[in-house]
């Protein structure tokens, strides 16, 4: 994968193109290997020339979950470039991975001067949005019906042990030695 056959970068300008290739670097990463981690700064945007990676990130206290595959390409690390704010998530390459690296100034200043360039992230950052929009309904319907099951077996629970519990009751009252012969005969 070029740099200028990946989804943002192919429609840029033969001189748009140009820059990008000046100020863009490869690295290499091995399966396993972290690009970065949640919580760094976010100093540049990267394009997958070839591999794998995963997007994950803390949901909970020890529990990392994984919102995202992104291969040859495709581009992440744009959100803590544009709002300079701590990366939100860990990226790990799945794969051995070669990645186009592109500074955060180099593409701050890319991004002034190019509106076809501006555009195309804004569509990037939309699809991404409708993607995890999504995948997020799917989770909530299928917490509510697992919450529903939960229920109906609970009911069910309730509604079994009910019964169990009165003749329970009803048996320990008539095996008690006070109880009358004919308590005894009505219970059994």
């Amino acid at each position: 994968m070029t740099l200028e056959s990946t989804k943002l970068f192919c429609n840029l300008a033969p001189d748009e193109l140009k820059t990008l290739h000046q100020v863009a670097q490869e690295q290499s990463f091995s399966a396993g290997q972290d690009i970065f981690k949640e919580g760094d700064s976010g100093e540049g945007v990267y394009a997958v020339k070839e591999g794998l990676v995963q997007i994950t990130a803390l949901v909970g206290p020890g529990v990392r979950r994984a919102f995202s595959q992104v291969g040859p390409g495709d581009i992440f690390g744009e959100m803590a470039v544009l709002d300079n704010k701590p990366r939100s998530a860990t990226v790990t390459a799945v794969k051995n991975t070669m990645v186009y690296f592109i500074p955060r100034d180099a593409m701050l200043s890319m991004l002034e001067r190019s509106p076809v360039l501006s555009l195309g992230l804004v569509r990037e950052i939309s699809h991404r949005l409708r993607e995890f929009n999504g995948q997020y309904v799917r989770e909530v319907l299928q917490s509510e019906r697992l919450a529903l099951v939960g229920r109906f077996a609970g009911s069910i629970v309730h509604d079994v042990k009910n019964p169990l519990n009165i003749i329970g009751l009803t048996a320990e009252l008539a095996g008690r030695a006070s109880a009358s012969v004919e308590a005894r005969h009505q219970a059994s």
